[in-house]
Parts: structure tokens; sequence; C-alpha cells
């Protein structure tokens, strides 16, 4: 039996500034829905300088990674397919409209 693996999310943004990380079965980049898309293993999101977490279930072997900030100009950013064999952890940093996501 193995354990669900987390995505550890830095949200380092400007303060006011509330994030949204999605972990997620295929790219549907342009066509992902925030609310609750189909296709999303989790969605969760909080204001600036509040960390939070995504929940991977073992029995998912691979999947994306979507990222945006609220009303910001910049389209979402998307990452992977990663395999799903361990915790990962991701950096937001920058303001509404310039901003980038990397892994610690």
């Amino acid at each position: 039996m193995y354990a669900d693996t987390h995505v550890w999310i830095h949200n380092k943004v400007t303060a006011g500034t509330w994030t949204n990380a999605a972990a997620v079965l295929e790219n549907k980049q342009g066509d992902f829905d925030w609310s609750g898309d189909a296709g999303a293993i989790d969605i969760e999101g909080d204001w600036a300088h509040t960390g939070y977490s995504l929940t991977v279930p073992s029995n998912v072997k691979s999947y994306w990674l979507a990222f945006r900030v609220a009303a910001s100009t910049e389209e979402n950013k998307w990452r992977g397919p990663y395999n799903n064999d361990g915790d990962k952890c991701w950096h937001f940093h920058g303001t509404l409209d310039n901003w980038i996501v990397f892994e610690c």
C-alpha cells in the first residue's frame, strides 16, 4: 500500500493577491474550469504569504499541475506531466500581472 503524495505550494506573491494551484489528470490549458473541473484531482488556493498543498492519491500514476493568480492578465501556467513518485514543492513569486512559478 502506498501513501498519497502532496504538492506543497509556497505562496510568495504580493500581499492581497489570491493564487490557485491544481493537480489535473490531463493538460487542459485554455479549457480548465477553476471552480471544479471534471479532470481535477485537487484544487486549492489562498491569499499571498499563506502556503497550502494539493493531495494526489496513490492510485494516480501521473498528473499535470496548473497555476494561476486570480484577476491576473497573465495566462495560467501548466507544468508536467509528473510521475506520482513522491512529494513535490513549488513557489509562486511576483505581482498580480507579473508572476512566476518554479520548483523548490
